[in-house]
């Protein structure tokens, strides 16, 4: 499945949100959540976790940069799986890492979920906003052709 679309929700007083409905059959009964790298949470599915592990696994432990790189995906990692009201407990150190507070924007990019923070959102958007030309053009670099004008 290619995860698309964005949703706002409040975190509820225990640290809960809302996963979208149309993402709940994807997801299936349990998933992981991890640190994004740009301030927000990445929600992976079992077998996108498995997969990503299994990339992981294959690094070279002589390199710092590579065992850092695996302590940062792996340590700031956990299982989660929904409620009966299709929430999910984000785990507070995560939230307080990635400065999620009441207000969020959960969003699909590919195969993978992104729980930000609305007001970093909102800011990183911006930032995005004011630079998507160039941004294009540095996709375009890597072969990546679009059939649509931005």
């Amino acid at each position: 499945m290619s995860f698309m679309g964005m949703y706002q929700y409040n975190v509820d007083p225990k640290g809960r949100v809302s996963i979208p409905v149309k993402y709940r059959d994807a997801l299936g009964e349990r998933f992981y959540v991890t640190k994004g790298f740009d301030r927000c949470i990445d929600v992976h599915t079992v077998e996108g976790w498995e997969s990503l592990a299994a990339k992981l696994q294959k690094l070279s432990v002589t390199k710092r940069d590579m065992r850092d790189f695996v302590r940062f995906i792996f340590g700031n990692a956990t299982e989660v799986e929904l409620d009966k009201q299709g929430r999910i407990l984000l785990p507070g150190l995560l939230r307080e890492t990635v400065g999620i507070e009441k207000e969020v924007v959960v969003m699909g990019v590919g195969s993978k979920i992104e729980i930000w923070d609305k007001a970093v959102w909102d800011e990183h958007q911006q930032q995005l906003t004011q630079h998507i030309a160039e941004i294009s053009e540095n996709v375009g670099a890597f072969d990546v052709d679009f059939d649509f004008e931005l």
